[in-house]
């Protein structure tokens, strides 16, 4: 019986672990952690007519996601995103939303393009260089990526692979 109870409380103890809110190990291997104030960037937007920097975006808030069209996870996300963006966000001018899409394995400007169009998504979709600036100067390896970044510039808040559905600074 004493058996059975100690493994019990052993896989208990495993479990409350593994579903523990913790923060992410691969995090600590990005460029940037929580509360680290972030270097200026600048990205455009996938047609090319507009760039933005953080710098011009001080005061306001700033969701950035990397993201591809390929990923099942980025391509569940998107769902749940763009309905909330439509419903809580689009209208916001204290926040921005940088979705960065890029050269990512097989993802090209043109089959994001058809991405967006197929799933009629209404948020602005903005695409990294061709050597993957952003990215690296995020040190993503893992996409999704959020990263939460607040009206000073300091990380806020970062999901790796689980992306917009658990960042709780927009639920």
């Amino acid at each position: 019986m004493k058996k059975l109870v100690r493994l019990f409380l052993l896989l208990f103890v495993v479990f409350s672990f593994g579903f523990s809110e913790g923060r992410d190990p691969r995090e600590e291997k990005l460029s940037y952690l929580i509360g680290e104030k972030i270097d200026n960037f600048e990205v455009k937007t996938l047609d090319g007519t507009k760039t933005i920097t953080l710098e011009e975006l001080r005061g306001k808030k700033v969701f950035l996601n990397f993201t591809t069209t390929w990923c099942p996870d980025c391509i569940e996300e998107k769902k749940i995103f763009n309905e909330e963006y439509e419903k809580k966000y689009k209208d916001r001018n204290d926040m921005v939303f940088i979705t960065v899409f890029g050269p990512y394995k097989t993802d090209n400007k043109s089959k994001v393009k058809e991405y967006m169009e197929k799933n009629k998504y209404t948020f602005e979709p903005y695409y990294d260089t061709e050597e993957k600036e952003l990215l690296r100067k995020f040190g993503v390896i893992n996409i999704p990526a959020t990263f939460f970044i607040n009206e000073y510039g300091v990380l806020e808040d970062v999901n790796i692979e689980s992306g917009y559905k658990n960042i709780h600074y927009f639920k």
